[in-house]
């Protein structure tokens, strides 16, 4: 194992029921992070209180708040507090896989990739009726090597990410505070710019809640315009894109309308959760 420091950054607002979970998963791995910095981003609900019930137990754990509202603020402020080398990146909702960390180190410890700035894994579901189709699928799909094999990308998955601390300095400035953007679409494109490389692993893989999933199609809109503002911040707005924000929706509704008939509270499927649906989740920008 090469001797780079890991630092996890978590932002999180009104996590409590995902928190604990992320930072059980990173725990596991406690040997091979060096610090996990969760950034409280103005929570309502218990989110802190958990938190700093963990810290008190766990010394690699360090809760710092970020007043400015908008998940970007709170990873800059995570990012810009961290003192390891590698500047790991999950969601409160991410559970990541018992070498996750390992995978992360390994990588940016070879000699051949000093060219690469960040990488980003592969993500199935958890508490999902579909989990097991999803992980086929991804491994059918990695069997095919249309995804990881250390294939570069130029984007990043906000859920599953890490750069080395040198790139993000270089980078910082480039970034866009605009919260109606996609803060980890935009990283990438700023890595690209920059001349870095970005890797897709694909052993390198999580689990996040597939709460996404339940947001309607019409509340989803912002989240796909967003895609094709961010492309258009960078001067890469095309028809292309356009078409592929389009195709994201369209596949987002046939989700939706598969997760409909399901309750994640009860865990089952139901004629009245199909009729009637549940909450829509609130997206990670304005």
């Amino acid at each position: 194992m090469s001797d780079l420091k890991l630092s996890v950054i978590v932002p999180v607002y009104n996590e409590e029921a995902y928190i604990e979970s992320c930072l059980n998963s990173l725990l596991e791995q406690r040997e091979n992070i060096h610090e996990i910095i969760v950034v409280d981003n103005s929570s309502t609900d218990s989110t802190v209180r958990r938190v700093l019930s963990y810290a008190e137990n766990f010394s690699i754990i360090r809760m710092i708040s970020e007043a400015n509202r908008g998940v970007v603020f709170a990873r800059n402020r995570g990012f810009d507090e961290a003192t390891g080398d590698i500047l790991g990146r999950v969601d409160a909702d991410t559970r990541v896989s018992n070498t996750w960390a390992q995978e992360v180190l390994g990588f940016f410890g070879r000699g051949d990739t000093d060219r690469v700035g960040g990488v980003t894994g592969l993500s199935g579901s958890y508490d999902s009726p579909y989990r097991d189709i999803k992980r086929w699928y991804m491994d059918w799909q990695v069997g095919r090597g249309k995804v990881g094999g250390e294939r570069r990308l130029a984007n990043m998955h906000g859920a599953n990410m890490a750069i080395r601390t040198e790139v993000w300095r270089t980078v910082r400035d480039r970034t866009s505070a605009d919260p109606g953007v996609h803060e980890d679409f935009d990283l990438g494109i700023c890595l690209f710019e920059a001349g870095f490389e970005i890797a897709q692993l694909d052993r390198m893989r999580v689990e996040v809640s597939p709460r996404r999933a339940y947001t309607s199609p019409l509340c989803f809109m912002p989240y796909v315009k967003a895609t094709v503002a961010t492309a258009r911040a960078h001067g890469l707005e095309s028809a292309q894109v356009r078409f592929g924000a389009l195709l994201h929706w369209v596949g987002h509704a046939v989700v939706w309308m598969a997760y409909r008939p399901y309750d994640p509270v009860e865990k089952r499927f139901s004629l009245r959760h199909a009729i009637l649906g549940g909450t829509d989740r609130r997206l990670p920008f304005h």
